[in-house]
């Protein structure tokens, strides 16, 4: 259910990734070639761009996309790297739920305030739900491959390292 979840966020961000390019498109025609630019743009984009960071975050950590720095990890075995991204992914879904609850505060507060954009006057609470939403996603994933770790940390000598990114199939 987590990976149908990710790949739904994924989706929509790939979809405002297109939006954004069209919405972009739009404003510089409207402006260069018929002198009529298109405010709403700007504040329409930055919200896809929301949707396209936080949206693709749990996609991309299931999938193995991410960025990383194996200079240290390469030269431990590979029962203290299983433990090592023990600790790691524990760290970072911590980290998450600090992250949530303080930008999901913000976000309840925007509503409880009314507090709307500058131009077209859009709720602001929506787009920053898209945060919390898309950070909890990350955290959901980041539990699943936290529980499939450990259970390789703790298994068979010969099977302890970190365990491998899911393949969507």
């Amino acid at each position: 259910m987590i990976a149908r979840l990710a790949s739904v966020a994924a989706l929509l961000a790939g979809f405002a990734t297109l939006a954004v390019v069209l919405l972009i498109s739009y404003d510089v025609t409207m402006r260069y070639f018929f002198d009529k630019p298109q405010i709403f743009v700007d504040e329409v984009a930055s919200f896809l761009e929301v949707l396209i960071v936080f949206g693709g975050a749990a996609y991309t950590f299931r999938i193995g996309g991410h960025v990383r720095v194996d200079l240290v990890t390469t030269l431990l075995r590979p029962a203290a790297r299983a433990w090592l991204r023990v600790l790691t992914l524990a760290l970072g879904v911590a980290f998450l739920a600090i992250v949530i609850w303080v930008t999901t505060q913000s976000a309840l507060a925007a509503w409880r305030y009314g507090r709307v954009s500058a131009v077209m006057l859009y709720p602001l609470w929506w787009p920053m739900l898209l945060i919390p939403a898309g950070l909890a996603l990350m955290a959901l994933a980041m539990l699943v491959r936290l529980g499939r770790q450990v259970r390789a940390a703790v298994g068979p000598p010969a099977r302890r390292d970190e365990v491998a990114p899911e393949i969507d199939g």
